[in-house]
């Protein structure tokens, strides 16, 4: 699935002091979200290694091997997504280890309970916690990362709320009261009338920031 020379990938722009734990990919593994955010595939192309920092990782994967089937035919095997949340503390090395899915009843077992090992560069297990990323999207493409937030505000086994921002839906928006329910009046334009229906849902610190910054702005 990957191939080409060696190459580490730092994805975040982090002091050298603080990026020190190397994740070892596998080339079963289909790594889709990492820490909340969807993985490029052109990205991972060549690599063997991402660079992480200390402290809370959550990954979304899949597990994709080729296999034999019963009349010795060869076909690729793509596990439900899973979820894996760990800590990289004081871990300087992590390696993906899988069970043996050479048989697709093995396939099978591991898709109704899936079961996969972390290690550190001592072959040390990493504490773990393992689920199936449940999807809501039934179409051909499925955004992994938009599923991951829900996942992780739903407070499931490997939630990791950290990695659930804040974002504002636009449908939660548009189904109660918002700025778009009323008519501008004619001096208003639409981008003013946003600036002040969110100034008015900022809390007293924030419209203090908000104004202090807009003081600092330069006139157009």
């Amino acid at each position: 699935m990957r191939t080409g020379l060696t190459m580490t990938m730092i994805f975040c722009l982090l002091p050298v002091t603080v990026v020190a734990t190397t994740l070892r990919l596998s080339t079963d593994i289909d790594l889709l979200v990492l820490d909340g955010k969807k993985v490029s595939s052109l990205l991972l192309r060549g690599a063997d290694s991402i660079e992480l920092d200390n402290g809370p990782h959550q990954l979304v994967f899949r597990v994709e091997k080729t296999i034999r089937g019963a009349n010795h035919e060869m076909r690729l095997y793509i596990s439900p997504p899973l979820v894996a949340s760990f800590n990289t503390r004081s871990v300087k090395l992590v390696n993906f280890s899988l069970p043996s899915l050479d048989s697709w009843k093995a396939a099978e077992k591991f898709d109704s309970a899936p079961a996969i090992v972390l290690l550190d560069g001592e072959a040390a297990p990493i504490p773990l916690l393992l689920d199936i990323l449940p999807l809501r999207d039934k179409g051909k493409v499925i955004n992994y990362e938009r599923e991951t937030v829900r996942y992780n505000k739903a407070g499931k086994t490997a939630s990791l709320p950290l990695f659930a921002p804040a974002m504002a839906d636009d449908s939660a928006l548009l189904s109660g009261l918002s700025e778009l329910d009323t008519i501008p009046p004619q001096s208003q334009t639409l981008t003013e009338q946003r600036l002040k229906f969110w100034f008015e849902q900022a809390d007293p610190q924030t419209r203090d920031r908000f104004l202090q910054w807009a003081k600092q702005q330069p006139p157009s």
